[in-house]
């Protein structure tokens, strides 16, 4: 922030100094007596080029700038701003209320004793012009003359009013960026506060659920009068509940324990379960790079799995995974041919809602997509929903990926 201030103030003099040539300039081309450029003032307008020069060299550095820093810019504008009026008309001098810029930076960054400070010293600056008496006669200037100075005058306000938009603008956009900052940085503390309390009941929930599985899987085991298909079935689907425990439970003890493995056989990994449970459904997978090794954390993997179970409960015949890599990106894209979202769901998901929706599902509890933006927004990727012929979920996630 004080970088950016001083930054500004340089170019402050760049303008204050281009000021001072134009007006010659414009002297001789208004026919009027263009004014003698004393050593005095030749020398002060040297100094302020040489500041501004050493001013840019020191931003070159990373050594942060501090208040007392900016103070001393200011008050060496104040002492330069001083010596220039003085030599160029004295109290007399149109531009004099450019005293107001520097004030105003001051007002703005710096702590209430040093803004009192040099707006006293400002001040008493301005006063001592009335005493200090301008070479007039040997440096005469445009403005002393009562028509020149109403010229300037003029000018003066042209240059008020054109800093005045053009930093108040500016002023205006850092505030809006710093306001949306505020509120992205809320929605990750949302994000974090609501990953933290669903982690919290995953644990709790793989803690409970371990002792009524095991218990249910020897019950199967000693089933009489039901047929042979349906135990097989009844045990295969409490052996898949006890292996998404397990490696809940693994995940949760080494998640960094990630094996690379060809992006080709990682996605039959996660197809591979649902074409068993959905096996009157037709998925179809299409790999680019599937040679490409990669380590995917269990919980991206969890989305993509949630996500294509939803495909599959959906009143759709036939589901098409595509999964791809690039030098920077893995993407995959789910699509199905049922009827789509809903515009709720759409809504929900373009304005990343983090409350849970109403499901269309029977039995659905509507934290699906709230589940999704949180696991990719911890991992840094995106989720986006649409309708084409069907419904489409696009994943994103950046490479490599790594277990947080």
């Amino acid at each position: 922030m004080l970088r950016r201030h001083v930054r500004m103030l340089i170019n402050l003099r760049w303008a204050f100094a281009l000021l001072l040539v134009l007006m010659a300039f414009a002297c001789e081309w208004l026919a009027e007596p263009a004014p003698n450029w004393s050593t005095s003032l030749l020398l002060a307008f040297s100094l302020l080029i040489l500041i501004n020069v050493l001013s840019q060299l020191r931003l070159r550095s990373t050594l942060a700038v501090d208040h007392d820093e900016l103070f001393l810019q200011l008050l060496f504008d104040l002492v330069v701003l001083t010596w220039l009026f003085r030599e160029s008309g004295g109290s007399s001098n149109p531009f004099i209320t450019y005293y107001l810029v520097p004030l105003a930076v001051a007002a703005s960054t710096l702590a209430w004793r040093q803004t009192y400070c040099l707006a006293l010293l400002m001040l008493s600056a301005y006063g001592a012009l009335f005493w200090w008496p301008s070479p007039v006669a040997q440096n005469p200037w445009p403005w002393h003359s009562y028509e020149g100075h109403l010229l300037g005058m003029w000018a003066n306000f042209g240059i008020s009013a054109g800093l005045l938009v053009f930093f108040l603008s500016r002023m205006h956009q850092r505030l809006r960026a710093q306001e949306q900052h505020h509120i992205e940085q809320q929605r990750q503390q949302l994000l974090r506060d609501q990953a933290l309390a669903l982690g919290s009941l995953a644990a709790t929930a793989v803690h409970d659920l371990a002792t009524p599985i095991a218990t249910l899987t020897l019950l199967a085991e000693e089933l009489d009068g039901v047929s042979t298909d349906l135990r097989a079935d009844v045990q295969a689907q409490l052996q898949r509940c006890r292996s998404i425990l397990a490696e809940l439970r693994e995940q949760a003890q080494h998640p960094e324990l990630l094996p690379e493995q060809p992006l080709a056989q990682l996605m039959e990994h996660i197809v591979a379960p649902l074409r068993e449970s959905f096996a009157s459904k037709k998925i179809t997978l299409t790999v680019s790079s599937p040679s490409t090794a990669l380590a995917m954390p269990w919980k991206a993997q969890q989305v993509i799995s949630n996500a294509l179970k939803n495909a599959l409960e959906a009143p759709a015949t036939e589901v098409f995974i595509k999964a791809s890599t690039n030098a920077v990106h893995f993407s995959c894209e789910i699509r199905d041919n049922g009827p789509g979202f809903t515009q709720a769901m759409l809504t929900a998901a373009h304005e990343q809602r983090l409350e849970p929706y109403a499901s269309q599902k029977p039995d659905g509890l509507g934290l699906g997509l709230c589940l999704a933006l949180i696991t990719l927004d911890e991992l840094g990727g995106s989720l986006s929903l649409s309708n084409d012929a069907g419904a489409v979920v696009s994943i994103t996630l950046p490479l490599p990926l790594a277990s947080k």
